[in-house]
Formats: C-alpha cells, structure tokens, sequence
C-alpha cells in the first residue's frame, strides 16, 4: 500500500514540510528528520515513525542565549582588561583573539559568534566613547557607529538562529488520526498530540 501510493518517506530530511491535512494512511517515515513538520488534521492510520526525529526541546534556544551571554562577557571583559594594563591597541588585540578562538573552537557555533560579535562591538563602543570624551571627536563618533552597526547585524544573526531553531523544535500532529501509527516514546516528547484521534497515551 506504501510503495503503491508512493508514501515512503523513510530516511528524509522533511524538516518544516506541511502534510497538513493529507491521507498518509500506511506511510512510512521512519528513520526520516521530520523537525518542524505540520501533520495537522492528517490521516496517519498504521504509519511507521520509528526513529523518526521529531524535534528537540527549546533547551537549545536556552543554551543559544546563555552562550552567547557568557562569550559576549568575556569577549568584553577581556578588551577592558588588557585596554587598562596595557593600551587601547593591546585591548583591541585581545578581543580578536578570544573572539577567535571561541568561534574556531565551537566551528563557528550560533550562540558563540553572536556573543563574540557583540562582545566586540561593545569593546568598540565603548573605546568610542572614551576617544570621544578624550578629545578626538571625530573617531570617537565613527567606533561609536561601527559598534551599533555590529550590534544590530548580531541582533538580526541571533533571533534568525532562535527562530530557525523554534521552528524545529515542535512536530505538530494536532488533530490527526494516529490510530494504530507506530512512534518511539522519547521522540514523542517533542511533538503535538493536542485533539489527535488514536491516542491511548
């Protein structure tokens, strides 16, 4: 009946596809990334998820922002640091550096590069200011600049990682007919069951 009707799914990446709606009666998804995927008001009677992935918990938007808050402190703290012992070019040296070596050392993780940017920025911003108040207006007003460019280009960076990680993290199967659908108890964990027909758990 699968084969016939051309529902094998198994083994896919379906991430954030809409089966909204559709008879997927006997369908086979198992083994497939099904993250994001809206099975709302569909007919799944005896489909096959097992190990099917269907979302991870929003422990990751969590540990998105707690990344990038603790990178962001350290990538300051480390600019102010050595900007007071040893100059304002020692700062800028160190920031680059930890900046760097958090990004090279996560591969570029979200969390870190949006905490390492905006640890820069205000390391920037605020050498700005203290240039500005110093006396060089001019270059003041321009590190100033740069740094609310960089915090807003980290401000756009980070909510596109919250969302894309919101949107997979619920498979929504609202309302559907799962009767007799084979699911593995802890991918379940992370899907909508709400008003879904076949539900004895």
């Amino acid at each position: 009946m699968t084969e016939s009707r051309n529902l094998n799914f198994s083994n896919q990446d379906l991430r954030n596809r809409s089966f909204k709606g559709l008879d997927l009666s006997g369908a086979n998804f198992s083994g497939s990334d099904i993250r994001g995927c809206n099975f709302t008001g569909a007919i799944l009677t005896g489909a096959n998820f097992q190990g099917a992935r269907m979302g991870e918990s929003r422990r990751r938007v969590r540990t998105l922002i707690a990344r990038a808050g603790v990178t962001a402190v350290t990538v300051t703290m480390a600019g102010a640091l050595m900007g007071l012992i040893r100059g304002a070019d020692a700062g800028a040296a160190a920031v680059a550096a930890v900046a760097a070596t958090a990004i090279a050392a996560t591969r570029a993780d979200a969390g870190i590069v949006a905490g390492a940017v905006a640890g820069a920025a205000a390391a920037i911003g605020s050498s700005g200011i203290i240039t500005f108040f110093g006396g060089d207006t001019i270059r003041g007003i321009v590190l100033v600049l740069v740094s609310g460019v960089m915090l807003g280009l980290t401000a756009i960076g980070f909510f596109i990682a919250v969302e894309e990680i919101e949107k997979l993290s619920v498979t929504s199967f609202r309302k559907a007919d799962v009767t007799d659908a084979i699911f593995e108890e802890d991918a379940m964990l992370n899907a909508d069951f709400s008003d879904a027909r076949g539900c004895d758990w």
